[in-house]
């Protein structure tokens, strides 16, 4: 009697453990496959931002984030999924050359870097920036361009790619090529992520309405966000520059001074555009909130601007650079 309730035993576990077998889970952890070709050949430091590649219909991605190039390590293993990341800035540190030519980049996402690890490079890319502006976002020094104008400077410091539409004499309310209206309506931004406008300060010069300039950044807006829902938009307020008084001949602050026939100042103008940035959910960055460091006092007019009123030099557009890479990081989604 007891040999056969023992018999029947072993005959039912036997079943048991070759049914796990059969459905692929078994009695010792086996280890991750291992391919020679996927082992990990060179491995090279990088410094990009990142987003994941458009595709139709992200939710069907089966693409993963793994803790080692996917084949090349026993341990190897998915720890996520890329798709739950699509909307998000990733961080690649460094890329691994594999024996067959593939390419893996380890990723953190920036605003949740426990997420982390390997994915195939074909399945990211390198974030695009746009910088729209006048003379001040092309370079210009008062006497010859920056080779390393602040957008170029940002885009570097951040990891991303850079498109500078800075013009000389550009204005939110004119209505030539120079301009904010002329660069929406005749660019294309389809695969650009992030886009800064910097206009301002020869609204100030030239423009007698606060009004024409507020209008015209609410249509203007309401277009590109439109046309990209996507891109993330930063509005960048003008720095402040110095002016000749005609009762004193001399040079004083824009930001409190009513130039020539107009009954505003540039801080008016710099109050005006934030309000249209607000009012459309757009991230205003404001050079007068770093002034200390790169205004400290009147004087700081006669080494920062190469001009001495209105043009930075070429080193005070690295530093500006610098000071927007930082806002940039920690705002960017």
């Amino acid at each position: 009697m007891f040999n056969s309730k023992h018999h029947i035993l072993k005959a039912v576990l036997g079943s048991a453990m070759a049914g796990l077998l059969l459905f692929g889970i078994s009695s010792k952890a086996s280890a991750a496959k291992v391919d020679k070709n996927y082992a990990v050949k060179t491995t090279t430091s990088l410094t990009e931002r990142a987003k994941v590649v458009s595709v139709k219909d992200p939710t069907k991605m089966t693409t993963a984030i793994w803790n080692y190039p996917y084949l090349s390590n026993k341990n190897a293993k998915k720890t996520h999924w890329l798709k739950n990341y699509t909307d998000k800035s990733l961080l690649v540190t460094k890329q691994a050359t594999l024996k067959n030519g593939m390419k893996y980049d380890y990723i953190k996402v920036a605003s949740k870097p426990s997420v982390k690890g390997w994915v195939y490079d074909k399945w990211i890319r390198q974030m695009t920036m746009a910088s729209l502006g006048d003379s001040i976002t092309k370079g210009w020094t008062g006497s010859d361009y920056a080779a390393d104008p602040y957008p170029e400077v940002a885009a570097s410091k951040t990891g991303m790619s850079v498109t500078n539409y800075g013009e000389n004499n550009g204005e939110v309310s004119g209505d030539t090529d120079l301009d904010l209206t002329y660069n929406i309506e005749n660019h294309s931004f389809k695969n650009t992520d992030v886009i800064t406008i910097a206009y301002g300060v020869n609204d100030y010069f030239h423009v007698l309405s606060l009004a024409k300039i507020k209008n015209t950044l609410d249509t203007d807006l309401t277009e590109l966000q439109a046309k990209h829902p996507d891109a993330q938009i930063v509005g960048i307020l003008p720095m402040d520059c110095w002016v000749l008084d005609s009762t004193t001949d001399t040079y004083v602050n824009a930001a409190d001074t009513l130039y020539k026939d107009h009954a505003y100042s540039l801080s008016d103008v710099r109050d005006t555009e934030k309000e249209v940035y607000e009012a459309h959910n757009v991230k205003v960055f404001n050079w007068a909130d770093y002034e200390s460091e790169f205004l400290p006092n009147a004087d700081s007019r006669l080494t920062f601007f190469g001009d001495n009123r209105l043009h930075p030099t070429a080193s005070s557009y690295k530093k500006m650079g610098s000071v927007l890479a930082t806002y940039l990081e920690s705002n960017l989604k």
